[in-house]
């Protein structure tokens, strides 16, 4: 059971976080706190580049997230059931802007090898969605130059609902996953929010070129649901 002085310190945690978060301002606004790099601070550069947090998604490279994000990270490379590969580097601590989150890049695997990545991959992972993990910590610097597909950001801090709504404005779609969750679609800005009553906030982010691939990727995981559901 928590000490009353426990329960007194974890609040006071989850306030000073939501406060951060909430007392922020972008550059060109008012208030007392001024930063860069907040999850809301989102510029399209065209249909094929978007700019957040230092890094042009869909063209900058894993080197030079390596060099932003300053953060241990794991790669890994998925074997799908559609027999499509993969590539994900996960930065395991990332703080930026006094902000503590994880994130995770989607990186370019068109061109790889599957026999020499399985032949330098560490022991592989059956996972929940039935994909194929293997670890390539030995590859790292081979694969620094591959471009990132998509960005997902997972803050440490609980964020409300209310306050992204503030920031991103009304989504121009939401799709609801179960009685907890749900996914509100921004189009215009290349992002996608996972709200969560239960659970973390997600927020992955992908040029406007590649949007529809990410709103399909956010149906087949709620009819998957479905599915499982109905089973």
């Amino acid at each position: 059971m928590f000490k009353p002085v426990t329960l007194i310190i974890v609040l006071v945690l989850f306030l000073s976080g939501y406060w951060f978060y909430n007392s922020m301002v972008t550059p060109q606004g008012d208030g007392t706190v001024r930063v860069k790099n907040l999850p809301w601070q989102i510029t399209v550069i065209d249909d094929h580049t978007l700019h957040v947090f230092d890094l042009d998604v869909g063209k900058a490279t894993l080197g030079d997230a390596v060099n932003i994000l300053k953060s241990e990270y794991n790669l890994a490379w998925f074997e799908n059931q559609d027999d499509s590969i993969s590539l994900e580097a996960y930065f395991i601590r990332v703080s930026m802007s006094g902000l503590r989150a994880k994130v995770l890049l989607e990186l370019d695997a068109e061109g790889l090898d599957i026999d020499y990545l399985k032949k330098n991959s560490g022991k592989p992972e059956i996972q929940t969605s039935r994909t194929i993990k293997y670890p390539l910590d030995d590859l790292v610097q081979e694969l620094d130059n591959r471009v990132i597909h998509s960005l997902t950001y997972i803050p440490k801090a609980n964020v409300d609902a209310e306050l992204f709504k503030s920031r991103f404005g009304q989504a121009e779609e939401t799709i609801k996953l179960d009685k907890n969750t749900e996914f509100w679609l921004y189009p215009q800005k290349g992002l996608v929010i996972q709200i969560s009553q239960k659970g973390k906030e997600v927020l992955q982010y992908v040029p406007l070129a590649d949007f529809e691939r990410l709103r399909k990727s956010v149906q087949d995981t709620v009819e998957h649901e479905k599915k499982q559901q109905a089973e």
